[in-house]
């Protein structure tokens, strides 16, 4: 099936439905009824910018007008800057409609160094796009049937030859499919909860969500320090009862990496222990140079490390796709644990995750984003020593996220001051068990780009500088 015939078919199913209210009573004028209501199906979003009217000859023949009354009413709403026509091709929906004028702007501050929502142009649109088109005709009802628990099976093996770039060995019976990063955590400590694990460890700053989960399922939390030799001094008294919560690279809030021989050691002593380990890979993808640190999975001594990796962060924030890498001696309670909570992942969206992995197409795409986070990041660090040379942040290997500390302000004064410049940041305390100061900030270069981030530092220079 060609892809004009695919574009054709997809039209004229799509407008099948269309109806258009026309009142052949009424004084105005067929063609002005007929441009009046798609201008209100444009405004609203209804029909967005891009999207392809139908050929003028099929909807006159599926309203019961003329052509001419349809040419009439598309060379109005092309007048009017709401369609642009391109002879053969058809007509279009385009940007230059008036009523963007008037949209509401987004809620909360302008300048976003908070989310970890990406902006539009590192999100592979287009790609995305092509896929899903082909994804519908070629599977059909199957991409709206409900998938097998675990994940389709081509999107599991798909998984596992991903897993192998970041040198992961593991079966793809092992792969559980997820909604998301976060989906993946909360379904590791139920099942660790259901085999007998009491307590959960996290290092001193972390992921803030975990913190309700734990209190959720009625565990205990406790931390270890983020400093490597205090960190396993600590992990040394961990028993067969705990887990171990990391981020080890590209760490959420610090951006540090974890480095080879601190993993190692924490690998050994999970072994001698007994403990496990929960490996939160969300950020890994996103290393700027082309040397990594191995995934701990990737390890020796890693029996019992349940790896989460996710693709929801950067590149399919609204389809919500990730995965764990679960111990054979986990399986069970883990899949129970996922057809207690909220089910799988749709079959649509798997369909369309392992194309896009079977194409080989995320690997161009994470390079793109790579590249492009990485000059952010430089940005945002030279912006920073040069109108705030008394922060202090480090840049990271990889990741979204950069950690500023600023002496003498606190977390709630970073905050407010940064507001009343008309941008989000995130207090440090945030990401600790008791809420306690920490003097810093985390931002993110994931939603704003360079031209954004420099106005931004500049603003936060003149809310943050004369107050240190």
């Amino acid at each position: 099936m060609n892809r004009k015939y695919l574009d054709e078919h997809i039209s004229k199913g799509l407008w099948a439905l269309l109806e258009i209210p026309l009142d052949r009573c009424s004084d105005v004028s067929l063609y002005k009824q007929i441009s009046y209501h798609l201008k209100r199906m444009i405004e609203s979003g209804t029909l967005q910018v891009g999207m392809r009217l139908p050929g003028s000859r099929f909807l006159a023949r599926t309203l019961g007008v003329s052509r001419n009354t349809v040419v009439l009413a598309y060379d109005l709403l092309e007048d009017d800057g709401y369609i642009e026509q391109r002879g053969r091709k058809g007509a279009f929906v385009t940007f230059r409609r008036k009523v963007l004028l008037d949209l509401p702007k987004p809620e909360g501050p302008t300048w976003d160094l908070a989310s970890g929502t990406p902006s539009m142009d590192l999100i592979p649109w287009k790609e995305l796009g092509s896929i899903s088109r082909e994804i519908i005709y070629a599977k059909g009802s199957l991409s709206l049937t409900p998938p097998p628990l675990a994940g389709l099976p081509e999107l599991r093996k798909a998984l596992v030859r991903h897993a192998a770039s970041r040198g992961i060995p593991a079966r793809w019976e092992d792969v559980v499919v997820t909604t998301g990063g976060k989906q993946g955590l909360f379904l590791s400590l139920m099942s660790l909860a259901e085999i007998g694990v009491q307590k959960i460890w996290v290092e001193e700053l972390t992921y803030p969500d975990i913190f309700p989960m734990i209190n959720k399922l009625k565990l205990q939390v406790e931390t270890v320090p983020m400093a490597p030799a205090d960190m396993l001094e600590r992990c040394n008294i961990l028993k067969e009862k705990d887990a171990l919560y990391l981020i080890p690279s590209f760490h959420n809030p610090t951006g540090r990496t974890m480095d080879y021989e601190t993993r190692k050691e924490v690998l050994a002593l999970a072994k001698k222990k007994g403990f496990w380990i929960i490996e939160d890979d969300a950020y890994g993808e996103l290393r700027y140079s082309a040397q990594s640190v191995p995934a701990m999975k990737a390890m020796e001594n890693a029996e019992k490390v349940i790896y989460l990796g996710s693709f929801s962060q950067l590149l399919f924030p609204g389809l919500r796709n990730g995965y764990a890498l679960v111990p054979n001696q986990l399986k069970e309670e883990f899949r129970e644990a996922l057809a207690c909570s909220a089910g799988t992942v749709s079959s649509l969206v798997q369909y369309l995750v392992s194309a896009f992995l079977s194409e080989g197409l995320l690997e161009n795409c994470l390079e793109r984003a790579r590249k492009e986070i990485s000059k952010r990041m430089d940005c945002l660090i030279s912006s920073i020593e040069k109108l705030l040379p008394h922060a202090l942040a480090e840049k990271p290997l990889g990741g979204i996220y950069l950690w500023v500390t600023l002496p003498g302000l606190s977390d709630e004064s970073l905050h407010a001051l940064a507001l009343s410049e008309d941008i989000s940041v995130v207090p440090g305390k945030e990401f600790t068990k008791d809420k306690r100061e920490t003097f810093s900030v985390r931002l993110s270069v994931s939603s704003l780009g360079m031209n954004d981030l420099k106005q931004a530092v500049e603003r936060l220079a003149k809310a943050w500088g004369d107050k240190q």
